[in-house]
């Protein structure tokens, strides 16, 4: 057997096992369905819990940046910030910057049982019925990841239904 045959043989065998491996793929089309995780989240009572918090968290930063800003627009505005305005001003930068950093750990954690609980709902979920790809179908709209998907890909109330 010359090189050139071998080769031969070599490029049929690598076609038809490529060729092979594509009719098996298309047997069994991959089963891509949507959530909408949002939902799903605000669903679970730690995920209520989190959007209670986050109420407060709002409340509580929007107040201290209600304090801020007469010093912002005040430096905005060409005039002189005084000294004590200054260090204020600093302070309540400083405290703006722990508070948030506090809500954030705080609804990060609050939040934790309900993305568990959604999460396992989902994999067990597309475990039974064969989903290969599950995606928030609001991220994928967004980001142009997906332009067009069919209503009954949507899982999410089967998804509720497992979480309540």
């Amino acid at each position: 057997m010359t090189l050139r045959t071998l080769s031969l043989v070599l490029v049929t065998l690598a076609v038809l096992a490529f060729a092979g491996t594509r009719l098996t793929a298309q047997e069994q089309p991959t089963r891509i369905v949507f959530i909408d995780s949002q939902r799903l989240i605000a669903a679970h009572p730690a995920g209520q819990e989190a959007a209670r918090l986050q109420e407060q968290a709002r409340q509580e930063i929007d107040a201290l940046r209600a304090d801020i800003e007469p010093i912002v627009r005040k430096a905005q505005a060409g005039l002189e910030v005084t000294p004590d305005e200054r260090a204020l001003y600093d302070t309540l930068v400083r405290s703006l910057e722990a508070v948030q950093q506090r809500w954030l750990e705080e609804i990060a954690a609050a939040s934790q049982p309900a993305l568990q609980a959604v999460d396992n709902a989902i994999r067990q979920l597309a475990t039974e019925r064969g989903f290969a790809i599950v995606l928030d179908g609001r991220v994928a709209a967004e980001s142009g990841l997906v332009v067009y998907a069919q209503d009954n890909l949507d899982i999410t109330e089967q998804v509720l239904e497992r979480i309540r």
